[in-house]
């Protein structure tokens, strides 16, 4: 309030003191004109003696220097206003490299801060779009075309029984991996589109992620994965059905990436008012140059997208996390392993069952 109390205060004297130099400058100059014509006998006693002729004559010499003098002036305070007026027309066309350096007055300077930080924000804005868009094609094509091709080997009526049942099964699985991106999509623009949690009421999350533990454990045998659940009975306020998925998401991505006969680790600890969820693998880990993308948009780590997923559902594990009030943070160690760690608020701790 006070930096902006002041902000106002100085620009307001800024145009103060041009305002009064400007008049100085005119009644000076006004002052020395006057003092000149009556030197070199211009004005004579009789003009000068005349109070209506005088003032009149010193009135048109006023508004002429007075004009000439603004004029000069605003040229100058102008030329920040048609800069400003030129990169805004720039940044509207596209051009996101466009910046301003206006230095005075000191709000101006403040102005080309905002402009250019602006100019970043939509640059970064594009990039990210464009980044979608082009991810986005990849992963919906990539399954059309290969259904296409195995649909039309098919046709082929000389392939053998086991020939035809291993097209068959490529054909069920890119079907299914589009209809898996289709639905993260989906997913996706739902919890982007909400800024209020809905249906929220309280519930044991402890009980929720033993039963998606519960749900993989098929997933996990097929790789010989032992995992540890060390996970007690807390009662969260929360939309029980959104962090359903988050644990699916958390639990399918550390199968995915560890490697047969690996280990997973589910643990849950109170944290003030809080409580800390963590998942942790031992599998190939994430890069350094790669780990503050874990969360963007179609963001995979393999760039030849061989593996399987489409790099939405940490994206929604995010978002669904930040509308329930929460933080999760992503810590890895190449070859080690990986470890994702959840921050949400809690209600109390609940009696134990057994």
């Amino acid at each position: 309030m006070i930096k902006r109390l002041t902000g106002k205060i100085g620009l307001s004297l800024y145009f103060s003191l041009a305002v009064f130099i400007i008049f100085l400058i005119t009644v000076l100059i006004t002052g020395i004109l006057v003092y000149l014509l009556m030197v070199f006998g211009v004005l004579n006693e009789r003009i000068i003696q005349d109070f209506k002729v005088l003032t009149f004559i010193t009135l048109i010499a006023c508004i002429m220097i007075g004009t000439v003098t603004s004029g000069l002036a605003s040229r100058r305070m102008l030329k920040s206003i048609r800069t400003f007026i030129d990169a805004t027309n720039q940044l509207a066309g596209g051009d996101f490299t466009t910046r301003l350096r206006l230095n005075n007055p000191p709000e101006f300077k403040i102005l080309s801060a905002n402009f250019n930080r602006m100019a970043d924000e939509l640059g970064g804005i594009e990039i990210l779009r464009t980044d979608f868009i082009n991810n986005f094609s990849h992963e919906f094509r990539t399954p059309i075309v290969s259904i296409k091709g195995f649909a039309e080997i098919l046709k082929d009526d000389e392939l053998s029984k086991e020939e035809r049942n291993e097209y068959l099964d490529i054909v069920i699985e890119e079907s299914t991996r589009l209809a898996a991106l289709a639905s993260n999509v989906l997913s996706l623009s739902k919890v982007e589109a909400q800024t209020i949690l809905t249906g929220r009421e309280p519930f044991n999350v402890g009980e929720q992620i033993r039963q998606c533990v519960l749900l993989l454990h098929t997933k996990m045998e097929k790789k010989h994965i032992s995992i540890t659940a060390n996970v007690q009975d807390y009662e969260v306020p929360g939309n029980k059905e959104m962090l359903n998925q988050v644990w699916l998401n958390l639990l399918d991505n550390a199968i995915k990436f560890t490697p047969e006969h690996g280990e997973i680790e589910v643990s849950m600890r109170q944290a003030e008012d809080k409580i800390e969820i963590t998942f942790r693998d031992n599998g190939a880990g994430i890069s350094a140059a790669a780990l503050p993308k874990v969360f963007d948009k179609f963001y995979q780590q393999d760039t030849s997208h061989s593996a399987a997923g489409n790099g939405l559902g940490l994206t929604i594990v995010h978002k669904i996390i930040q509308l329930h009030g929460g933080t999760i943070t992503c810590g890895s160690v190449p070859m080690q392993g990986t470890t994702f760690t959840l921050l949400l608020p809690a209600s109390k701790k609940l009696p134990s069952t057994k």
